[in-house]
């Protein structure tokens, strides 16, 4: 079954029958019988029959009377969607319907806000619309039915609320945890199950299950630091054989309370970040330093992790995101790498809290033998496909999009740190939204993967 793009120009019909006219050209493309009259024309759940006549037209064109695309709800202007014919079932299947699910706020009456995802919503739009892909936004709060949903669709840099049709394969960006454990979340995905209708990156994974998961392949545990629930023994007890002391929480994001203990001739000190200031503490004594943890601990659930003694750049930890995206195959591929410095003072080197963006090469070079290099890129590019790998197959549910953050010790052996499954969309973003990123491009394309596959099994 072969998606073909194709020009769908909406036509005033005066009969009372609807009727859609096909260009020959995009007619014999799709194989259509001979002489054929009537079929069923489809977008998503919504379904019509109607009659069909051939036009003398060279290019790829389908007139579609003003009744169907509203039946069907497809956009009022004339536009480029997918299309495909299925013979047995003499049904045309126009504009696969892709949805991205996140939260929603208002800058305005009339302007939503998607805060840190609104370029690479935008993106997603624009590449949509040039393949001839229905996409849109929508949030738990929109109303959705059988046939169609409320959401927001990009029309010259502005999103446009309108009644869509229902969507054929859903992507889950939503930020918030409590959101996906809200009733609204669950109904939702119980009612995308009972259709069949595909959806992926369903939920966030805590920092103790991706450990779990990853210890539990043998050819990875190499590159884990030695990680463990966080207690008070273990505490101590690690601070005998470790120097360094990482405690991060399992439902933690973005470098938020994290806290370093070090070891020295003193006592400890406790490093962390309070309102964007770097704090650092000595505590003379296990007991007092734990004093001051345990507020925290009995908010969230921790771990604790090995320090390791990583490359710095000008005194700055630096660590590697590598983006990976499943393909058309249903394998993974690295879209984007990027090396992040933390800011100055600073042990965490996300973004969100001051880290700097620079290229993989670039801090490479400044450690490493140029001869070297093609083999420490090649090394880290295999781990970060492998951690996407065994983590998607051992975790519930679909997975299409991961952020994988390795490391690299002074010795040049490198570690994996974390793994994100809603990552971050600030790194390498365009300044225009015109430029489409490779990572951008691979979420739409595997959307339409996915429902090329069901489309296969129906």
């Amino acid at each position: 079954m072969n998606f073909l793009a194709a020009r769908v120009i909406p036509f005033e019909n005066n009969t009372p029958v609807p009727i859609i006219q096909i260009s020959e050209a995009l007619a014999k493309k799709l194989k259509l019988p001979e002489h054929i009259s009537l079929l069923t024309i489809q977008c998503s759940r919504n379904t019509m029959t109607c009659n069909i006549v051939t036009i003398n037209i060279v290019e790829n064109v389908l007139k579609m009377d003003r009744s169907i695309q509203k039946s069907l709800f497809l956009f009022e202007e004339e536009r480029t969607y997918l299309i495909t014919y299925n013979r047995e079932s003499n049904t045309l299947h126009i504009g696969p319907v892709v949805a991205l699910l996140t939260e929603i706020g208002m800058k305005d009456e009339d302007c939503i806000d998607l805060k840190s995802i609104e370029e690479y919503c935008m993106e997603l739009a624009n590449y949509s619309e040039d393949i001839g892909i229905i996409f849109y936004v929508f949030s738990l709060h929109n109303h959705w039915k059988e046939k169609h949903i409320e959401g927001y669709y990009l029309e010259n840099s502005n999103w446009n609320k309108a009644l869509l049709p229902y969507p054929q394969v859903v992507h889950n960006r939503l930020h918030k945890r409590t959101n996906e454990k809200s009733e609204m979340f669950h109904e939702l995905t119980e009612q995308l199950q009972e259709w069949e209708i595909p959806y992926f990156n369903d939920h966030f994974l805590n920092k103790w299950t991706v450990h779990e998961q990853l210890a539990a392949a043998d050819h990875l545990a190499p590159y884990l630091p030695e990680t463990a629930l966080f207690s008070a023994k273990r505490l101590e007890s690690w601070l005998e054989t470790h120097s360094t002391l990482f405690l991060k929480p399992i439902n933690g994001s973005q470098g938020k309370q994290i806290f370093k203990v070090s070891k020295t001739e003193e006592g400890f000190t406790l490093d962390y970040s309070s309102f964007q200031q770097q704090v650092s503490q000595p505590y003379s004594s296990i007991t007092d330093l734990y004093k001051r943890l345990s507020p925290e601990i009995k908010k969230r659930q921790y771990i604790l992790q090995q320090g390791l003694d990583l490359l710095h750049l000008d005194g700055r930890p630096v660590d590697f995101r590598y983006l990976c995206h499943r393909a058309e195959n249903n394998r993974w591929q690295v879209t984007s790498s990027t090396a992040r410095a933390s800011k100055s003072g600073s042990f965490v080197s996300n973004l969100a809290q001051g880290g700097e963006m620079l290229s993989v090469t670039h801090v490479l070079r400044t450690k490493f033998d140029t001869k070297e290099l093609p083999q420490i890129r090649k090394l880290l590019k295999e781990l970060a496909l492998e951690v996407a790998n065994e983590i998607a197959g051992a975790s519930e549910g679909v997975f299409g999009e991961l952020g994988i953050d390795l490391a690299i010790d002074t010795d040049g052996h490198p570690w994996i740190i974390e793994v994100n499954t809603k990552p971050s969309k600030n790194l390498d973003q365009p300044a225009n939204p015109r430029i489409i990123r490779p990572s951008a491009k691979a979420v739409i394309i595997y959307c339409l993967y996915l429902i090329h596959e069901h489309l296969k099994e129906r």
